[in-house]
């Protein structure tokens, strides 16, 4: 196999230790990106405004646009950018992005990606801006639904919102 040169082995990154086992709720997560903004927000021209760039994932990516508007009513120097992509694909586009660094200001997930991604260090602690915020404030929520974003004691992620599925069955079968 002349021409062909091994790359080095990538050093481990320690391991977490395992989370308590949670409720599969397909929790998805806002970042706090558009509430660390606000306190610094003042009126803008147009030409001036600052561009965050929000990737929302399935049916929530339709919604989220028309919540957008509101939030750019009350922030006129502030667009969001929405890009809306299938839950089939946004994982491997996260992966993709942060690789090549060029992840979104803003992205929703499910909470079931926030171990992995912040043990590859692609989403950051929250907590400081969470301290900061008028909106957001854990005891608003349900505690189980709450530490599915906490790793460590750190907060990655806020729940946007809870959704129970459920498995039906042919009890003939």
């Amino acid at each position: 196999m002349s021409g062909i040169t091994r790359l080095p082995r990538l050093p481990r990154l320690p391991r977490l230790p395992r989370l308590p086992r949670l409720p599969r709720l397909p929790l998805l997560l806002l970042s706090l990106a558009f509430a660390a903004l606000l306190g610094g927000c003042t009126q803008a021209p147009h030409a001036q405004r600052e561009v965050l760039h929000f990737w929302a994932m399935g049916r929530e990516g339709l919604v989220a646009a028309r919540l957008v508007k509101g939030f750019e009513k009350l922030h006129p120097d502030i667009r969001v950018e929405v890009q809306q992509l299938p839950w089939t694909a946004a994982h491997a586009k996260l992966l993709t992005a942060y690789a090549g660094d060029t992840t979104p200001d803003v992205a929703q997930m499910g909470n079931t990606w926030i171990p992995e991604m912040a043990a590859l260090r692609a989403i950051v602690p929250l907590d400081g801006y969470i301290a900061g915020s008028h909106i957001v404030t854990p005891s608003d929520y349900f505690p189980g639904i709450w530490t599915s974003n906490v790793i460590h004691g750190k907060a990655y992620g806020v729940p946007w919102y809870v959704d129970t599925r459920l498995i039906f069955y042919r009890k003939d079968i």
